[in-house]
């Protein structure tokens, strides 16, 4: 439907001819006319189109929802979590996601998320990521954790390290009471 709105107007559509007074061909406008079970928007879309055609469609993907959305519509997904995870997980989930659609994987681009902290030195960049980590509340921190690890972290041991697949030590601890 949204792209279907970016097509209300052919690319030649607004001549623009003040002479004879047409702002644009009506010929060429086209009406969505979309009636979903959900959603009815008939159209067109109030703005001629964009020089590219269409705005870039970029998705979240940091779900395996999220990632299978991208593969399906987006011409690029944007992943957090560092480029260990984006190389290993993102990437390759979404390509093999879109090879699953009608996209060909090589159309999706990756936008690996990055924190940059500055600082005139080292010490003084350092110092100000400690800052910025004393203000993460602790249940911002581990709805964040459960995100990028993909399982509930709260069900995870503090001061334990980490399974490799923590699904896994999720498992294992589930009769367990987590503790902060």
């Amino acid at each position: 439907m949204v792209t279907g709105l970016w097509d209300s107007f052919a690319d030649d559509a607004f001549v623009r001819d003040v002479e004879q007074g047409l702002y644009f061909d009506p010929a060429k406008m086209h009406v969505l006319d979309h009636k979903g079970k959900y959603l009815r928007v008939r159209g067109p879309l109030n703005i001629a189109r964009p020089v590219q055609g269409w705005p870039v469609i970029v998705q979240a993907g940091a779900s395996e929802d999220g990632r299978q959305l991208a593969a399906e519509t987006a011409e690029a997904v944007f992943t957090g979590g560092g480029a260990s995870l984006t190389r290993r997980s993102s990437m390759p989930t979404s390509r093999a996601a879109s090879r699953r659609s009608a996209a060909t994987p090589e159309h999706l681009k990756i936008l690996p998320g990055a924190f940059v902290v500055v600082g005139d030195s080292d010490d003084e960049a350092r110092e100000k990521r400690a800052r910025l980590d004393s203000m993460v509340h602790y249940d911002s921190a581990i709805a964040s954790l459960s995100v990028m690890l993909g399982t509930d972290a709260l069900r995870l041991r503090p001061r334990r390290p980490i399974a490799a697949d923590p699904r896994d030590q999720c498992l294992q601890d589930q009769s367990s009471t987590p503790g902060r």
